[in-house]
């Protein structure tokens, strides 16, 4: 298998999908993990046909040969419920329900006490029975010892020595639920956040906030960069407890050539919520809750592929 980075994989509520090009177009290349409900995936920076897939309730699966076969790790994440996976050089991070963050060096799982710590007091709002989550875990792209962790709904954690230590980056984060972070690769010091209300950007890697919320919608649930540096939102119109109305989330994805200043629609009027995206060749891919994957570019939008599960995350790898 090539170990070019020209494969999509697709982590869905019922397994996982690789997709293949060809042309301008994707087609599907090949299916697993089908009874597992995954919940993120992250592929290796140092060989891309390594690909990590979390899943709800039973930990954390793994391939080396791009989806061909897959393995559970072993031993697991101490905590089974995943919500968030990072693949670093030489070693992998989880993070978990409740909040908490795993390193994975070799051998077994190290706890990153610092997150747990940092985040004691966070609920999980509308289900105040369920403790906070890791919802998402980046690297900054020119720094990978430089970490952030959002989380559901407890802020935004950095660490600067990989992990071993953890502070609060909330100065000017007025909504602490935080879904999706983005250090951006093309602008140094850029990141965005995209919370449960509002978004924002920082242009000092995280010490200062200012919300960007596009007017027209709030709920902010994923991000994304292209190889020329714009920055993607994916945002719906309320939180997905409203999505049971006729037009379900009425989401968008808005595209941004300044760093988030202003925002244009690449595309309106989506019915599924948009959970993740990634960077392809030309733009960007999304995933959609209604199982839609979504190419996006400067030009526009146009769906590439539907009729999957529920999608959770996409990752370009090999």
């Amino acid at each position: 298998m090539s170990e070019t980075k020209n494969a999509l994989h697709v982590a869905t509520l019922s397994g996982w999908y690789r997709f293949e090009p060809s042309g301008d177009e994707w087609h599907e290349a090949g299916r697993g993990l089908s009874y597992w409900s995954l919940t993120c995936l992250s592929v290796d920076p140092e060989n891309p046909a390594v690909v990590y897939a979390g899943s709800e309730h039973s930990g954390l699966f793994y391939t080396t040969d791009g989806g061909r076969s897959w393995l559970r790790s072993n031993p697991n994440v101490p905590k089974l419920m995943l919500f968030s996976v990072l693949a670093l050089p030489g070693s992998v991070m989880t993070g978990t329900i409740p909040a908490a963050v795993y390193r994975k060096n070799g051998g077994g799982w190290q706890e990153l006490e610092g997150v747990r710590l940092a985040s004691s007091g966070a609920t999980f709002p509308p289900s105040p029975e369920l403790q906070s989550r890791t919802r998402y875990l980046a690297a900054e792209p020119r720094n990978p010892a430089r970490l952030y962790a959002g989380i559901e709904v407890g802020g935004l954690l950095v660490s600067d020595d990989g992990g071993t230590s953890w502070r609060a980056a909330t100065d000017g984060l007025t909504d602490l639920d935080v879904h999706e972070v983005l250090p951006c690769a093309r602008t140094p010091g850029l990141v965005l956040a995209a919370c449960g209300d509002k978004a924002f950007r920082s242009r000092d890697r995280g010490a200062r906030w200012e919300e960007i919320t596009p007017a027209s919608h709030d709920y902010g649930m994923s991000l994304g960069e292209d190889a020329e540096g714009a920055v993607y939102l994916g945002s719906a119109k309320g939180r997905p407890n409203t999505w049971l109305r006729p037009s379900g989330a009425d989401a968008a994805i808005f595209r941004s050539a300044d760093g988030g200043a202003g925002w244009d629609a690449a595309v309106e009027g989506l019915h599924g919520g948009v959970m993740n995206m990634c960077r392809v060749a030309h733009g960007v891919v999304a995933g959609t809750s209604d199982g839609e994957l979504i190419a996006v570019t400067a030009g526009g939008a146009r769906v590439i592929a539907r009729g999957l599960p529920c999608i959770t995350a996409v990752a370009l790898g090999a």
